[in-house]
C-alpha cells in the first residue's frame, strides 16, 4: 500500500471529529500569528531604545507601551497553545480508541486462515507498537504541522513587510536546505519499514520462546534461544539504527544551509543600517524572522522520520484491517425448527486452494444421538472436517445440513450455539473458575455452574482450591494441573448444554485417575447428544455408531467397528498397530 493511501485513510478517521480539528487550526493560527507579531515588536523597542540613545531623550512611553503589547502577545498566544494541546489529545485518544475498536471489531469477522497464518507475537505488535507509532505520529506531529506551516507563512509575510530585499536570502536558502536533505529523507522512509518488520518478528518470537518455556528448558534450548533472539536483535538494531542516523542527518544538513543564509542576511542588513536604508531594529526583527523562517522547515524535515515510521505502522495495521472476512451471514438467515442434532454432509468437496482439493464429494449421515469417531493418522483431515461442521472455512462444493438447513443459510450465532467443544488445548482465560464455567452463556446462574461442574467430575477439585469457584486463573491457568484444565473445559461444554459435541480426546498428559475421571465425564457430556469425537486411542471408540477413517483429506472408510474389523483395511491395520 502506498504512503499516500495509508495517509488518507488515517486523516479519514479524523474527518469525523472535523469540528474540533477547525478550532485546533484556528486555535494554532492564532497562537501562532501572535509569536510571529512578537519579533517585530522587539525590534520596534530596539529601535525606540536606539533613538533615545542618539537624542539623549528616553522615550519611556512609547517603549511602556510596546512593552505591554509585548506581554499580552504572549499571554494570548499562549492561552491558544494550551487550548490547541488539549483539544488535540481529546482528538487523538479517540482516533486511537475507534481504531483499536476497529482492529476489535475486524478479528472477529476474519477468516480462520488469517489467524493460520500469522503469529500472536505479529499480531500483538499491530496492536502495540504499530498502533502505539500511529498515536505518536498524531498527537506529536500533527499540531505541529500546522504551527510550522503557519509560522512559514506569517514569517515570510512579516519579512516582506520590513524588507522585501532581505526576505530574498532566506527564500532561496531554505528550499535548498530541503533539497539538500530529500535523499537523506527517502533513505530514512526504506529503513522505518524495514524496522516497522523486524519489531513485529521479534515481538512473535518473543511470545513463542515465552509460551514454550517449558520445552526451551527441558532441551537445554536456551542458548540456542539466546542466539536467534540475539539475531533478530541485532538486526533491530542495525535497522533502527539507520533508520535514526537518517532520520537525524536531516535536521543537521538543514541548519546548515540555514545558518549561511542567516549570516549572509546579518551581513547585508548591517550594511543597510550603516547606509540608513533600515533602521536597527528592523535589522534585528528580519535576523530573528530569518531563523524563524528556516525552522519550520527543519521541523517538518525531522518529522519525516516519524511520519515514516506511522507510514509503515499504518500499512501493515491495514493490511489487517483489509484482510479477508468470513462471508456475511445469509439475511434473513434460517433458523431450524427443532434442535435436534442432526448433520448430514451432501457431496462435499474443500481444498484450502480451490486448484488442490483435500476432501471430495464427501458424503455422511449423522442421526440424533449418535457418536461419531473420527480416526486416522497425523494430518489426515480430522481437524479440517470440524472446521466444515463449525463453517470456519467455508466449502467448494456442496452442503452440510444441520437440522435440515444447510448451514451457509443459518446465522453463523446459531449454528455455533448448537455445538460444545473439548478439544486437546485447554483455553481458558484470567478470571474465576466460575466465569470460565460459565462462559458460554451470558449471566448463567451458580445453580447451573455446579451443576456442570459435578457432572463434568469437577467438583470435588474445586472445592479444595483456595476461593474454590472463586480462585482466580492466571494466564494459561497454570496454577492448576493438565488434568484439572480439561475437567474444567468440560464443565463450560456441558453448561453451554449443545445438541451436538466435538471432543477431541485429551488423556495423554494425565495420570491414571484423572484419566478415569476425564472418560466419566465425557461420557455424562456425550449422553444424550450426537458427538464427533476425534479419537487417538481406538480402545476408546469401539461402541462408536459410525467410525471414519480419513486418509489425505479423504475418508476412506466408514462402518462400526467390527465392521470395519471384517474389511480387514486401514482401520483395522491402524488399530492392530496400536496394540501390537
Amino acid at each position: 500500500m502506498k504512503h499516500t493511501e495509508v495517509c488518507r485513510r488515517l486523516l479519514g478517521y479524523l474527518k469525523i471529529h472535523w469540528a474540533k480539528l477547525i478550532f485546533v487550526i484556528v486555535s494554532a493560527v492564532i497562537s501562532t500569528g501572535f509569536m510571529v507579531f512578537a519579533p517585530f515588536l522587539i525590534g520596534k523597542i530596539t529601535t525606540t531604545l536606539f533613538s533615545s540613545i542618539k537624542d539623549g531623550i528616553f522615550y519611556w512611553d512609547t517603549i511602556i507601551k510596546l512593552l505591554s503589547s509585548l506581554v499580552f502577545l504572549y499571554l494570548v498566544s499562549q492561552s491558544f497553545s494550551l487550548l490547541q494541546g488539549f483539544l488535540m489529545a481529546k482528538i487523538t485518544a479517540q482516533v486511537m480508541q475507534k481504531l483499536r475498536q476497529d482492529i476489535s471489531e475486524k478479528m472477529h469477522r476474519m477468516k480462520l486462515s488469517y489467524y493460520d497464518s500469522h503469529t500472536r507475537g505479529e499480531l500483538l505488535s499491530i496492536l502495540t507498537n504499530d498502533v502505539d507509532t500511529i498515536n505518536n505520529a498524531i498527537s506529536q506531529n500533527l499540531t505541529s504541522l500546522v504551527t510550522q506551516v503557519t509560522t512559514a507563512v506569517g514569517v515570510l509575510l512579516m519579512m516582506l513587510a520590513i524588507s522585501p530585499a532581505l526576505s530574498l536570502i532566506p527564500f532561496i536558502m531554505v528550499p535548498l536546505s530541503l533539497f539538500s536533505a530529500a535523499g537523506v529523507m527517502k533513505a530514512s522512509e526504506k529503513h522505518y519499514v524495514k524496522q516497522q518488520e523486524l519489531l513485529g518478528q521479534l515481538g512473535g518470537y518473543i511470545e513463542e520462546m515465552y509460551q514454550g518455556q517449558t520445552v526451551v528448558q527441558s532441551f537445554h534450548y536456551q542458548e540456542r534461544a539466546k542466539k536467534a533472539f540475539e539475531t533478530y536483535n541485532e538486526a533491530l538494531k542495525v535497522s533502527s539504527r539507520k533508520a535514526e542516523i537518517t532520520a537525524g542527518a536531516v535536521s543537521p544538513i538543514t541548519t546548515l544551509v540555514n545558518d549561511l543564509g542567516y549570516v549572509l542576511c546579518a551581513v547585508v542588513g548591517c550594511l543597510g543600517a550603516i547606509t540608513g536604508k533600515i533602521t536597527v531594529g528592523n535589522v534585528q526583527a528580519m535576523l530573528e524572522y530569518t531563523w524563524r523562517f528556516a525552522d519550520p522547515f527543519s521541523a517538518i524535515a525531522g518529522m519525516s522520520g516519524s511520519f515514516s515510521a506511522a507510514a509503515a505502522a499504518g500499512n501493515r495495521l491495514f493490511s489487517l484491517l483489509d484482510a479477508e472476512e468470513e462471508i456475511p451471514d445469509s439475511l434473513p438467515g434460517i433458523i431450524p425448527q427443532k434442535r435436534l442434532g442432526s448433520v448430514v454432509f451432501q457431496d462435499v468437496s474443500f481444498g484450502y486452494s480451490p486448484d488442490k482439493l483435500l476432501m471430495k464429494r464427501i458424503n455422511l449421515c449423522v442421526e440424533p444421538g449418535e457418536k461419531i469417531a473420527i480416526v486416522g493418522p497425523t494430518g489426515a483431515g480430522k481437524t479440517t472436517l470440524i472446521n466444515l461442521l463449525m463453517r470456519f472455512y467455508e466449502l467448494n462444493s456442496g452442503s452440510i445440513l444441520v437440522d435440515g438447513i444447510d448451514i451457509q443459510k443459518m446465522p453463523r450465532k446459531e449454528l455455533r450455539s448448537r455445538f460444545g467443544m473439548v478439544l486437546q488445548d485447554t483455553w481458558l482465560f484470567e478470571g474465576t473458575i466460575a466465569e470460565n464455567i460459565g462462559y458460554a452463556k451470558e449471566n448463567m446462574t451458580e445453580k447451573s455452574i455446579y451443576s456442570a461442574a459435578e457432572s463434568a467430575c469437577a467438583h470435588s477439585f474445586i472445592k479444595t482450591l483456595p476461593g474454590g469457584y472463586h480462585m482466580i486463573l492466571g494466564k494459561g491457568a497454570e496454577n492448576i494441573s493438565q488434568g484439572e484444565r480439561q475437567l474444567l473445559t468440560i464443565a463450560r461444554a456441558i453448561a453451554s448444554d449443545p445438541e451436538i459435541m466435538i471432543l477431541d480426546e485429551a488423556t495423554s498428559n494425565v495420570d491414571t485417575h484423572t484419566e478415569v475421571l476425564i472418560q466419566k465425564a465425557m461420557a455424562e457430556l456425550m449422553k444424550g447428544r450426537t458427538s464427533f469425537v476425534i479419537a487417538h486411542r481406538l480402545s476408546t471408540i469401539r461402541d462408536a455408531d459410525k467410525i471414519l477413517y480419513m486418509e489425505d483429506g479423504d475418508i476412506k472408510e466408514v462402518g462400526t467397528h467390527n465392521e470395519l474389523m471384517e474389511k480387514n483395511e486401514k482401520y483395522a491395520s491402524l488399530y492392530r498397530s496400536q496394540f501390537s
